[in-house]
This record gives C-alpha cells, sequence and structure tokens, in this order.
C-alpha cells in the first residue's frame, strides 16, 4: 500500500505549486502508519520546501521531477526517512540553500538511519550556488552518523556535498558527522565537488566519513574537488578532464583541521595542498582527460 500525491491535488501534470498538496501527502504518512509517499508525475513545481517527517519515505518515479522556483531547502529530512529516484531541479539564480538538507538536530545513528538513492540534484539555473547535499550540526549535541547516501547525481551547485561541524555552543558537548556513506555519486559542475569543514577532532569534528566510487567531472568553474577538514575520512574515485583547469591549479586540499585522511585520485600529486598532519594522497599514474 502507499499514498498517492493525486489524493491531495498534486498531479504532476501542469504549473501550478505542488508544494502544499506533497506536504499533506507527507503529513498524512506520518499520521496514519508511514506508508510511502508516491509521486509519480512528470514535473511538480515547488514554491517552497518540503518537510520529509519521521518514518516517512517518498518514492518518485525514474522520470519524475521536482522543479524548485525559489531560494529554499528543497527537501529537508527527518531521522527514519528515505528518498528515492527522481531529480530535483533548481530553476531560481539567486538559489543560496541546499537541494537535500540534513540537520545534526535529528540525531542520526543506527536505528534511526535516513537514506537517499537514485537522485539526481541538478541546478539548471547556470549560477552554480547552493549545495546539493548538506550536512549541517551546529548546536550542542547535534550529530549525524551511519547514514547512506547511494547513486545520486549532483550537478551545477557551489558545493556538491558539504559537511560543516559548528563548534558546540557553551563548549559543553560534542557535535560531530560521523560514519556516514557516500557510494557510486557522481559529481558535475559543482564549484567544490566535496566540502568538509569542522575541527580535526571534538568537540566538532567530521571523520570516518567514506566516500567510495566517485566520478568528478571537472569543468572550467571547478576550484576544487574536495576541500577537506576533519579525520579519517576516505575519498576515492575517478577524476575527468584535468584539462579544464587553469594553470597550477590545486585540485585537492586538507585543510589545518585536518588529519590522518585518505584520498585516491587518478590526479598528479602536484594538485594537492596539504596544510594538516599525517594525510595521505595515493596519485593514480595519469591524468584522465
Amino acid at each position: 500500500m502507499s499514498i498517492r500525491s493525486e489524493s491531495f491535488g498534486a498531479e504532476g501534470d501542469d504549473q501550478k505549486d505542488d508544494s502544499s498538496a506533497i506536504q499533506a501527502a507527507i503529513d498524512y504518512s506520518h499520521e496514519n502508519g508511514h506508508l510511502p509517499v508516491q509521486l509519480l508525475g512528470e514535473t511538480y513545481i515547488l514554491k517552497k520546501g518540503l518537510h520529509l517527517k519521521e518514518g516517512v519515505s517518498l518514492e518518485m518515479g525514474v522520470a519524475t521531477k521536482l522543479v524548485a522556483e525559489g531560494n529554499f531547502n528543497v527537501l529537508e529530512l527527518e531521522e527514519k526517512s528515505s528518498v528515492t529516484n527522481g531529480t530535483i531541479e533548481v530553476t531560481t539564480p539567486d538559489f543560496q540553500s541546499s537541494a537535500i538538507y540534513i540537520s545534526g538536530k535529528e540525531r542520526v545513528w543506527t536505528t534511526n538511519r535516513i537514506q537517499v538513492e537514485n537522485v539526481t540534484l541538478y541546478n539548471s539555473s547556470g549560477s552554480n550556488k547552493g549545495e546539493g547535499i548538506s550536512l549541517t550540526a551546529g548546536s550542542s549535541g547535534e550529530f549525524i552518523s551511519f547514514m547512506n547516501i547511494l547513486g545520486v547525481n549532483v550537478s551545477g551547485f557551489y558545493s556538491g556535498v558539504s559537511l560543516e561541524v559548528s563548534p558546540p555552543e557553551g563548549g559543553e558537548e560534542y557535535n560531530f558527522i560521523n560514519g556516514n556513506r557516500f557510494v557510486n555519486l557522481t559529481l558535475d559542475d559543482c564549484i567544490v565537488c566535496i566540502q568538509v569543514d569542522s575541527s580535526a577532532s571534538i568537540p566538532n569534528e567530521a571523520s570516518g566519513n567514506m566516500f567510495d566510487n566517485l566520478q568528478i567531472q571537472l569543468t572550467e568553474r571547478t576550484s576544487k574537488a574536495v576541500s577537506l577538514s576533519g579525520s579519517h575520512n576516505i575519498i576515492e574515485g575517478m577524476v575527468w578532464d584535468m584539462n579544464a583547469l587553469k594553470g597550477n591549479q590545486s585540485l585537492i586540499e586538507f585543510s589545518n583541521e585536518s588529519s590522518e585522511n585518505v584520498v585516491k585520485f587518478n590526479i598528479p600529486k602536484v594538485s594537492l595542498v596539504d596544510k594538516g598532519s599525517n594525510n595521505h594522497f595515493q596519485p593514480g599514474l595519469n591524468n584522465t582527460n
């Protein structure tokens, strides 16, 4: 059994704002047994963001598209929620938010994980602003761990994937984004493809996150493939079109708040800047053009 968006007025084949109708379907699911919410139409217009509530799965058709018109987090996920298939397209040039946003206030752990699978995130406005996937931990005691993001394509944003851990207020608790898995991602035409901003260790750390089987497509707009803080993160994959870069531009940067990270790419070591300690870079034999 499932909940169809048409029952709440979102047809997916017109130009009206479907935000409220889709949110109503999500709210109904949350309050009535957590049945999956299905969006199987072609195009749904969003003029405000959707809040995917605890325990709700959003299932889109492979050809389904959510078109965001405005500057807002398009899809915010609570604990135990999931989203599969479809495309989130941003069309507003001044977009400065996130296509998929997850807050550490959800305190994501092994028993209440979040999953994002087989979704395309695309800023088609040409502005290269905003974030494709954003994970944040800001206030005291916030954390995100053991979440899975699988088979996601991200194109045209400032940050393809952003992990940001701020110092906890008052210094009484730890904040962290640790132990998450990002597998089979394609990151295309982003200014910074992967950006991790934290301290190297407690009280605000990003550690043990794994980025596996990446495909990174560079363009003349790309500044960094990886900008990395934190510790014991592992990032490996394939980088395309090094000739799109300008001069001796560095492609990977370990910040001074980085330690014991591992990056494996098919690029020369000259493309690396390492300001941290005990980081490891394993270059490939040749550039891929």
